[in-house]
């Protein structure tokens, strides 16, 4: 996916760096930094927000959504975060271990050198979407609505993209030795020669040197 100002989140120039406590105000954090702490779980609307160093503890995030936010360096493994809305997200250095998805929508959002090991988006709707450089082991894409989702230089060995149609999503830079998938679900992926081969077996197809 191209990098453009459409689909980069839009954070003002300078931001106060302010406790999260400070920052609530009545499930409503906008305009700010927030910086080596531990969030509580609560359904919040994040707007304009950039987090460094924190963590979001497990708990039901369900519902809740971040607008033009950044995370560094953040932990939010194992967080419940259901029917949450990300929209023009940047995720740099954080580790989503395990961290539930599940029927959320996630648009115009950037996951860049990040653990995703485990990491359920089961029902969701992910659009405009970008993984780079991160571990995608043993995720579950289970008949999740993919539009545009680009997998560069990532590892997604034994993620399972069962019942999603995976026209448009590009593989070609990554690497997995296994895959669970719907076949008659992967015309229009872009993969490499190497990974062709592998999907061709799954196609029932005898390859002969």
């Amino acid at each position: 996916m191209k990098k453009n100002k459409k689909t980069e989140p839009m954070l003002p120039p300078e931001l106060e760096t302010i406790s999260f406590i400070e920052a609530l105000d009545d499930g409503y954090v906008h305009d700010c930094r927030i910086v080596s702490e531990e969030l509580p779980a609560g359904k919040i609307h994040f707007d304009r927000v950039l987090f460094e160093n924190v963590r979001f503890l497990e708990g039901e995030w369900e519902r809740s959504e971040f607008a033009d936010a950044v995370f560094i360096n953040c932990d939010l493994s194992n967080a419940g975060m259901g029917r949450a809305v990300f929209h023009r997200v940047r995720f740099k250095d954080c580790r989503l271990l395990g961290t539930d998805f599940t029927e959320s929508t996630i648009r115009y959002t950037h996951f860049e050198d990040c653990r995703l090991d485990y990491a359920v988006f089961g029902f969701s709707h992910i659009r405009d979407v970008s993984f780079n450089q991160s571990v995608l082991r043993q995720a579950d894409f289970y008949e999740v609505n993919l539009d545009n989702a680009q997998f560069f230089c990532s590892d997604l060995n034994e993620a399972n993209f069962t019942g999603t149609s995976l026209k448009g999503a590009d593989f070609s830079s990554s690497r997995f030795e296994e895959l669970q998938l719907t076949t008659e679900l992967l015309a229009g992926c872009k993969v490499s020669t190497d990974q062709a081969l592998l999907f061709a077996r799954k196609l029932g197809l005898i390859i002969v040197k």
